[in-house]
């Protein structure tokens, strides 16, 4: 019987030690975010062109809604087109679109209908690959564009979404510009407990983590809409391949794996709808964690060799820190277990009344300060980068949000292993579907909080 008690203890204590080095480090991350949190650059000229793809599949309900939002994106109409992609729609989808633009007025709005039979060239990659093919055989697209953005069918935008990612790139001398430049991502709804845990754990994200990762030259995460790419780069990949169900962290990591910079902008956001439902939560997490599993399994022995080649500090950092956002998911996986086993240890011990010390205190301590932290940031992150309306209810939303970001931390353990035995599926994709065509409040704070400063 002891020497079962200690087999589970050693095993117990190496899990623990793998889960305290990955929570170790993001809790690092986070304090960061809370030290450095602001981002200042100077507001230029309207110069980058852009052309920008939003891929809408069955989005009747909401179209509408998305074109009238971009009709008022502060940006000279000259230099930025917007590509609505009715992409295998049975519904109404495109002639939504073609009447909103027409209402709209806009010029620079167009409408793509594609239709292809191959059940496995479906979803937005594809229809993306699709779009870029259709323009640059018209000789409009590489060297006639200079970025490519990204927006969902459901997204809103603030108005000077442009004008920021121009004045951000552009401020950069032109060796050191980003490749990519990922938006604050919010949400539109958070309207249920489970929309709630969405919405907060992206606040938790972009007030601690995005902005840490940016101040230390670290890759911040791209979030699958909202995200600009300059044509150089995608050139350079031989276009937009990427074809996982987590097509964002793809490119993420093929931006890394060839020692490319990307940043984060904290200063202009897009709006995302969320899952409302535990159900829709856990199709589309689990999509996600097939996607992250697949890039795992694809990427990491090939970041491990590079991690020297070419040596340079920010280089194998970018490459360290990209190893491990590619691991979330076994970290998971890990925690899962470890908790498990903890939980049948703890009752072992008791039943056969015996020592079941196996932590030292002085960790103990340390994880009921990071326990602590975490209960915190979620009040801290709603402070620090929420509505106006958001901070005078800080204390009357603690025990909801609380519970909601504890729910999808929940969720999230719980589809990692449905993501992982299904991960090399990387074909079939499961829509959300979406209605919302609000916001929840009128002004998003990133409306107050342009940069004002002229060069």
């Amino acid at each position: 019987m002891e020497h079962t008690l200690e087999v589970m203890k050693n095993i117990l204590v190496v899990l623990f030690w793998i889960c305290e080095v990955y929570i170790v480090y993001y809790v690092a991350l986070y304090i960061i975010g809370m030290i450095f949190h602001k981002q200042k650059y100077p507001i230029v000229e309207d110069k980058t062109k852009f052309c920008i793809f939003v891929p809408c599949h069955n989005e009747g309900p909401v179209v509408a809604a998305t074109v009238e939002n971009y009709t008022h994106i502060d940006y000279n109409e000259d230099l930025y087109d917007i590509f609505f992609i009715a992409d295998n729609c049975t519904d109404d989808t495109a002639k939504i679109l073609r009447e909103a633009i027409a209402k709209s007025g806009k010029r620079n709005f167009h409408v793509f209908v594609r239709n292809v039979n191959d059940p496995n060239k479906r979803g937005k990659p594809h229809a993306l690959k699709w779009a870029i093919e259709l323009l640059e055989n018209e000789n409009k697209f590489y060297g006639y564009y200079d970025q490519m953005m990204i927006f969902d069918a459901d997204n809103f935008v603030d108005e000077g979404i442009l004008k920021h990612i121009n004045s951000q790139y552009l401020s950069k001398k032109e060796k050191k510009r980003p490749v990519m430049i990922q938006c604050y991502l919010d949400s539109k709804n958070h309207n249920s407990l489970v929309a709630r845990g969405y919405f907060q754990a992206y606040r938790v994200t972009n007030a601690f983590w995005q902005i840490s990762k940016q101040k230390l030259h670290l890759n911040p995460a791209i979030g699958g809409t909202g995200f600009s790419v300059t044509l150089d780069f995608l050139k350079e990949i031989g276009g937009f391949n990427c074809n996982s169900l987590t097509e964002d962290l793809e490119i993420q990591t093929l931006a890394t794996i060839k020692n490319k910079h990307i940043e984060y902008n904290g200063n202009v956001r897009v709006y995302d709808e969320k899952p409302t439902k535990i159900k829709q939560s856990f199709v589309q997490r689990t999509r996600w964690a097939q996607g992250h599993w697949f890039l795992f399994f694809k990427y990491v022995p090939l970041l491990f060799i590079q991690l020297f080649n070419p040596f340079t500090i920010k280089n194998f950092f970018r490459k360290l820190d990209m190893i491990l956002y590619l691991a979330a998911r076994l970290f998971a996986l890990i925690s899962s277990i470890t908790i498990v086993l903890n939980g049948l240890f703890l009752i072992f011990t008791l039943v056969n009344h015996l020592d079941s010390q196996y932590v030292p205190l002085w960790i103990q301590i340390v994880n009921y300060g990071i326990l602590a932290l975490s209960i915190a940031v979620v009040p801290l992150a709603s402070l620090y980068d929420g509505k106006e309306e958001e901070r005078k209810h800080i204390l009357r939303d603690f025990i909801p949000n609380l519970i909601g970001i504890y729910l999808i931390g929940v969720i999230d353990m719980i589809i990692v292993y449905p993501g992982l035995f299904k991960c090399y599926n990387q074909k079939v994709w499961r829509k959300t579907t979406h209605c919302v065509t609000t916001m929840n409040e009128e002004k998003a704070p990133a409306q107050k909080q342009l940069v004002t400063k002229k060069s």
